[in-house]
């Protein structure tokens, strides 16, 4: 006998950002042989490349000696959202200049993408000193409360491993030491500004020796770009065995290919099972 169970919105467990929870109407009592299946999906692309789980929205800018440090709100930043992210944090704090003949703001530090390399590229140029920014004819901003060096020196960035893996650099502060000339970082692997690249689909009825964990019984790769919809109709069902014993609900957790829980900001979805029954 096959049934079919539907899960959607409704079902989510609210303040998980990752995990729906079905009640069934009586305690469900399944006898060995039965098994599940993913018949039909429909879930949006909505996660986040950079949230504190990750441990990816921190990043530390030193100036002429200062710390700074910026929490990235939430969201998905491209490599250009991320460098007007750090020039907007260097406005609010004074970090730059204006060139007195056309008001232009003069920044001391980048993130752009390199097409031709295909990495990520951190430029880092030195702050002038007093005589030097006169004569390009650079001046400090009304908020600045740093002066101009007394030798040229450029600022520097250090951020931890989950942020370093979106630019495809390693953990630590970029120049290392302080540089008295313009300096340039590429990726030395290949950034991943989209770590999330499939769905793991989890489900409490099922225990599987060959997995781990061992309650994996779904994957299904990320298909359609942020905000667009992931459908699914699964023509030839795989059914996965489903722990004899009784069930008072039927719980679907959600993580990316890692096994690291994924927060999903649009939370409606609607997921068809096949439940077969000896």
């Amino acid at each position: 006998m096959t049934r079919t169970l539907i899960l959607n919105s409704s079902n989510y467990v609210v303040g998980s950002g990752n995990c729906y929870q079905y009640n069934f109407p009586q305690t469900a009592h399944f006898q060995a042989g039965a098994k599940v299946a993913v018949q039909n999906l429909a879930i949006y692309n909505s996660i986040q490349n950079i949230t504190e789980k990750r441990g990816n929205n921190v990043i530390t800018l030193r100036w002429l000696g200062v710390n700074y440090i910026f929490n990235i709100p939430e969201g998905f930043y491209s490599v250009s959202d991320l460098n007007y992210f750090l020039q907007q944090q260097c406005i609010i704090n004074g970090l730059y200049c204006t060139a007195n003949n056309n008001n232009d703001n003069i920044y001391f530090i980048e993130i752009v993408i390199n097409s031709v390399r295909y990495s990520t590229s951190l430029n880092f140029y030195a702050i002038p000193t007093a005589t030097e920014a006169t004569n390009r004819g650079y001046v400090r901003p009304s908020n600045a409360t740093w002066n101009f060096p007394a030798s040229p020196q450029t600022p520097s960035l250090t951020f931890g491993q989950p942020l370093g893996n979106l630019l495809g650099l390693t953990f630590g502060t970029y120049p290392p030491t302080l540089q008295s000339t313009n300096i340039q970082f590429l990726s030395t692997q290949t950034p991943v500004i989209s770590p999330v690249d499939s769905l793991i689909f989890t489900c409490n009825l099922v225990s599987s020796k060959y997995s781990i964990p061992s309650d994996v019984f779904y994957s299904i790769p990320i298909s359609a770009s942020l905000g667009s919809l992931i459908l699914f109709n699964n023509s030839s069902l795989v059914y996965n065995d489903i722990i004899p014993q009784n069930f008072s609900s039927l719980i679907i957790t959600i993580y990316d290919q890692l096994f690291q829980p994924v927060v999903l900001l649009d939370k409606e979805l609607t997921l068809t099972l096949s439940i077969l029954e000896p």
